[in-house]
C-alpha cells in the first residue's frame, strides 16, 4: 500500500494540469469573491483568527472541490485503459490494500494545491494582521471542515467514471456540485445544507460556535434567533429534505464529520466490488 501510494501521489503531482487548473479557478475564486476572500470577515461583531479561517475555506470549498474531483476522474480507470490490470494482479499486492493506497496517493496529491492555496492564505492573514494564532485555527478548521469532505469527494471522484466515461463524469459532477452544495434549498429541491453535503456549515457553527453576519435576502437557509444566526433546521417557507438538515449543535458536526466518512469507505466499497465482478 505504501509503494502504491507513493507511486500515485508522484505521477499525480507531477502533472502540469493539475496547477494550471487549480490556478485558473483561483484566480477566479480571487477575483469574484473579492473583498471577502481579502477580508476574510463576515460578522458584525466577530473580527477574529478563527472567524477568518472558517470563511477562507468556505471560500475555497466553493469552487475547488470541482477541481479536486474532475482530476481525480482518470486515476481509477487508467490501469485498464493502459492495458496494465494483469501485471498488477500478478504482483503480491491484494486489490483492496492497491486501492486503498491509489485512492489515499492520488488524493494527497491532488489536495496539495488545495492546502497551499488555504495555508498560503493562513500565513498572510498571520503576518499582516498580527495574529500568529490564525495557524493553529487554520489547522483545526482544515482537518475538521476540509478534509472530511475531501475524502468523500475524491472516494466519488475515483470511483464514478468506473460506471460512465471519465469525461461524462466530470459533468455531472460540475452539475452535482453547483446542485448539491450551492444552491439555495429555498430555489429548488437540492441537498444543500443537508448533512449529506460535502459544503455544509455544520462544523463551524455547531462544533467552532461560528457566527456570520445577518444573511442577505437570498440567504434564507440562515435561521435567525433572538441575537444570533444559527444553521440547519427547516427552512423559512419550507424546502424539500429539510429533515436532513437538522439544526447545528457540537454532536451533528461529529455526525457530519462520520457521515462524510461513512460515504467515503462506502463509495470505496463498491468501486472495490466492481472491479471484482468485472475482472472476474
Amino acid at each position: 500500500m505504501i509503494a502504491t501510494f507513493r507511486y500515485e501521489f508522484r505521477m499525480q503531482i507531477r502533472r502540469p494540469v493539475l496547477w494550471i487548473v487549480y490556478g485558473l479557478t483561483f484566480a477566479v475564486i480571487v477575483i469574484t469573491l473579492n473583498p471577502a476572500y481579502v477580508d476574510l470577515q463576515r460578522s458584525n461583531d466577530r473580527d477574529d483568527p478563527m472567524t477568518a479561517m472558517i470563511v477562507s475555506a468556505d471560500l475555497l470549498m466553493s469552487l475547488l472541490p470541482i477541481v479536486y474531483g474532475c482530476l481525480l476522474a482518470d486515476r481509477l480507470v487508467r490501469d485498464r485503459r493502459l492495458g496494465v490490470v494483469g501485471v498488477l494482479d500478478a504482483t503480491p499486492t491484494a486489490h483492496t490494500t492497491r486501492l486503498i493506497g491509489k485512492y489515499l496517493g492520488t488524493c494527497a496529491a491532488t489536495a496539495v494545491p488545495f492546502t497551499l492555496a488555504y495555508f498560503g492564505r493562513a500565513v498572510v492573514y498571520a503576518i499582516v494582521e498580527g495574529e500568529p494564532s490564525a495557524l493553529g485555527w487554520a489547522v483545526v478548521v482544515f482537518v475538521t471542515t476540509t478534509v472530511p469532505a475531501l475524502l468523500f469527494v475524491g472516494a466519488l471522484g475515483l470511483a464514478g467514471p468506473l460506471l460512465m466515461p471519465p469525461m461524462l463524469f466530470q459533468v455531472l459532477f460540475v452539475v452535482y456540485w453547483f446542485w448539491g452544495n450551492l444552491i439555495y434549498p429555498s430555489m429548488m429541491p437540492t441537498l444543500a445544507d443537508t448533512i449529506l453535503s460535502p459544503n455544509s456549515q455544520y462544523v463551524a457553527y455547531g462544533l467552532l460556535g461560528y457566527t456570520p453576519a445577518p444573511p442577505g435576502p437570498t440567504e434564507t437557509h440562515l435561521i435567525i434567533g433572538p441575537d444570533y444566526y444559527t444553521y440547519g433546521g427547516p427552512t423559512p417557507g419550507g424546502a424539500s429534505l429539510d429533515f436532513l438538515r437538522p439544526m447545528a449543535d457540537a454532536p451533528v458536526a461529529l455526525l457530519w464529520i462520520g457521515v462524510m466518512l461513512v460515504l467515503a469507505v462506502f463509495v470505496l466499497s463498491l468501486a472495490r466490488l466492481h472491479t471484482t465482478r468485472t475482472e472476474s
